[in-house]
């Protein structure tokens, strides 16, 4: 089961597992440096708390006993992540989407015990990303912050050492050491899958957290976990940091990451789906249906359409034809070629920035 790991705060008796059998050769093998190391990224590594208020929706006729009894219409939420600074002189916190999104407090606290205030500059939850702001009560960026320095996700490779700093279980600025276990991970809980797989320990409470490479560079975002329990089994997966950096402008810029669109409802072409809708296809991407007036909508596709390539790039995946259109912005447009019953086409759409995913059918591309 995957499981984002940031942790919901709750209070509850500490459990202490004692394992006797399982020794981990990356903490064996960790370089001499490495405490120097940890040392000196500490200080940019931050913990989130953040609060959500929601509206307890009150029964019809129910007014008056909820006012009587002194029922709370008002319930808060919280929860626990982590992040990194990434500008030390904007103040610029760097975390998970699901930390923070529909937060209406948040609160930044550092090694030192120090806290801050900060507000959310942009989400990106395609992605799973998140941009903070901290600022003191004089509504300035704290003096004396430290950021980390960023690495080459595309340089890292297969067994190479990292460690991972984060706020598992309330347990702030804890290190764990492992490896990288494999690259390119997709593990479906978002259209730009592409992990780095670790098996340094991720637990709840890591969620927006950094990975390290040992020369201190953050290669990755802690964002997820595969586990039964619900605590870390070894499958820890990241964010490549590269794809982080992609979109921080535009996070700081527009508040968001503008994305193209094409406005369809698509599936990948089976050889038992072609066989049973005489498809005249056994691979490809099926349109079942348009967003009205969306951009496909107006560059002339119809439902039953199958797209064969995007941009001269074959695609057999509904998200192989996100990942492809993600390369473009809005306003851009794109090449398709398709299958119309027996006809091969070519058509091409100008996109428009994807609209907010809430007022969307889930799926849309």
């Amino acid at each position: 089961m995957i499981r984002r790991c940031v942790r919901p705060f709750r209070l509850a008796a500490p459990v202490l597992l004692l394992l006797a059998t399982s020794v981990s050769w990356a903490a064996v093998i960790a370089p001499q440096e490495l405490p120097d190391l940890v040392e000196k990224v500490l200080p940019g590594v931050v913990n989130i708390s953040s609060t959500t208020v929601s509206q307890t929706t009150v029964p019809h006729g129910m007014e008056d006993f909820f006012q009587f009894w002194g029922i709370p219409r008002e319930r808060k939420q919280s929860s626990l992540g982590s992040g990194f600074i990434i500008n030390a002189e904007q103040g610029l916190v760097l975390t998970n989407n699901h930390v923070v999104s529909h937060a209406t407090e948040v609160l930044v606290s550092f090694m030192d015990k120090k806290a801050y205030s900060a507000r959310i500059v942009g989400l990106d939850p395609k992605l799973d990303l998140a941009l903070l702001k901290i600022y003191d009560d004089k509504k300035k960026v704290p003096a004396g912050l430290k950021q980390v320095p960023l690495g080459d996700s595309e340089k890292v490779r297969i067994a190479e050492a990292v460690f991972a700093v984060g706020n598992p279980f309330s347990l702030q600025h804890t290190v764990t050491v492992g490896i990288i276990s494999a690259k390119n991970r997709t593990i479906g809980i978002g259209p730009f899958d592409n992990f780095l797989q670790t098996d340094a320990s991720i637990n709840p409470g890591n969620s927006g957290g950094p990975l390290f490479n040992m020369k201190g560079e953050v290669i990755g975002i802690n964002t997820a976990i595969f586990s039964r329990s619900g605590q870390s089994g070894g499958l820890g997966f990241a964010i490549p940091v590269n794809e982080a950096k992609a979109v921080i402008a535009d996070l700081q810029r527009y508040g968001r990451v503008p994305r193209p669109w094409l406005g369809v409802l698509a599936e990948r072409v089976t050889p038992a789906l072609s066989q049973y809708y005489q498809l005249g296809a056994t691979k490809g991407v099926l349109l079942y249906n348009l967003i009205n007036g969306g951009p496909a909508d107006r560059g002339g596709l119809r439902p039953g359409d199958i797209l064969l390539s995007v941009d001269g790039t074959e695609v057999q995946e509904p998200n192989d034809v996100e990942r492809t259109i993600n390369k473009k912005r809005p306003n851009d447009a794109v090449a398709l070629k398709l299958l119309r019953g027996r006809k091969t086409l070519e058509r091409s759409v100008t996109m428009s920035e994807l609209p907010p995913l809430e007022q969307l059918p889930q799926g849309t591309l």
